[in-house]
């Protein structure tokens, strides 16, 4: 009797387990789950298929590949885009490269001088004491501008020292109580007109002539000018002689007195199968290069540099004769692809 009733239990559990969602014994899944393969349902009644992370990546609308609509066109590093039509305005010109005489040249350095015609000692004209000072050093003075008051001792009046010339006080070499004799009281100068100062040595002086075209480097700056006087002899301690060069002042560019420069100057010529000027070739990235036009615009390309004349390259490599190429405004385009590395970068 009790047996039996212990039997009766037991199969009473097992219903009862297998009731409640446990697993099928037979199949190993949980009672009631869906057949494989099937979507699940959620309690909203929408299916929702599945990958390895839960999100279904198949059909993905914003999916990125190498034909992205969006996808960034980097520019070339060595093209200015400018239509035709715009470089007119900017004061781009072009012309067909050309042979033309291109000359030998030599180079030396120096200072910059004032022009020796304009510069001036200024002395009292009579003896005396002097009473007043009227100008310091550095000071900008006109032609007639009084400099100092000096009392005549002969006739124990006062008079002015005036400027010879309009310019800048140099030097002064006076103060108020001096007795002013035949020693200089002031030097002026005129700043503006000013004198590379260059040093040669004897065996150059065959390739020096007074009037030849001149080039005056100042750091990145360049100046143009003309050879005007070579001295007849050597300075006796550093047996160099003396070229001056007259300098005419590019626009923009402030000059110094005193300030050391490079003096490249010209002495014969030579046909060169290619020459363009200075200012046509720039330096990109390293190299010399010239700007061709293109349909959309101009695009550098390296050359390589023969002879250096006072206004004219040699180019021996990189533009054949006939091929037109920029010869104003290069700089812009330079200064164009900066723009576009510059943006490359961010």
């Amino acid at each position: 009797m009790n047996q039996t009733l212990l039997g009766a239990a037991a199969l009473l559990l097992m219903l009862s387990l297998s009731g409640c969602g446990g697993n099928d014994p037979a199949t190993g899944e949980r009672a009631g789950a869906a057949p494989a393969g099937e979507s699940e349902k959620s309690h909203d009644g929408h299916d929702h298929k599945q990958g390895g992370d839960g999100h279904d990546h198949g059909g993905d609308e914003h999916a990125h590949g190498e034909g992205d609509a969006h996808a960034h066109e980097e520019g070339e590093p060595d093209f200015a885009r400018i239509a035709p039509e715009r470089a007119g305005t900017l004061g781009i010109e072009t012309a067909a490269a050309a042979a033309a005489p291109v000359a030998q040249t030599v180079t030396l350095t120096g200072r910059l001088i004032i022009d020796p015609k304009r510069v001036a000692a200024v002395r009292a004209r009579f003896p005396g004491p002097v009473v007043r000072v009227h100008k310091e050093v550095g000071e900008a003075v006109d032609r007639g501008d009084a400099l100092a008051d000096v009392e005549s001792n002969e006739s124990l009046t006062v008079y002015s020292i005036r400027s010879p010339l309009a310019g800048v006080v140099l030097e002064r070499m006076t103060n108020v109580g001096d007795v002013a004799g035949t020693d200089a009281l002031f030097r002026v100068g005129d700043v503006g007109a000013l004198q590379a100062q260059l040093k040669a040595f004897p065996s150059q002086r065959t390739a020096l002539s007074v009037g030849a075209p001149a080039r005056i480097q100042l750091g990145d700056a360049e100046a143009t000018g003309q050879v005007v006087a070579i001295a007849p002899q050597v300075e006796g301690h550093t047996q160099a002689l003396d070229v001056r060069v007259a300098v005419r002042r590019p626009p923009g560019v402030t000059l110094v007195p005193g300030q050391f420069v490079t003096g490249v100057l010209e002495y014969g010529q030579g046909e060169a199968a290619v020459a363009v000027p200075f200012e046509a070739v720039q330096r990109l990235e390293g190299r010399e290069v010239v700007f061709v036009p293109e349909a959309e615009g101009f695009r550098a390309r390296p050359v390589e540099i023969g002879r250096r004349g006072a206004t004219l390259l040699e180019v021996r490599n990189g533009l054949e004769p006939g091929e037109r190429y920029v010869t104003k405004g290069a700089f812009l385009l330079k200064a164009e692809i900066g723009k576009n590395d510059a943006a490359h970068e961010h």
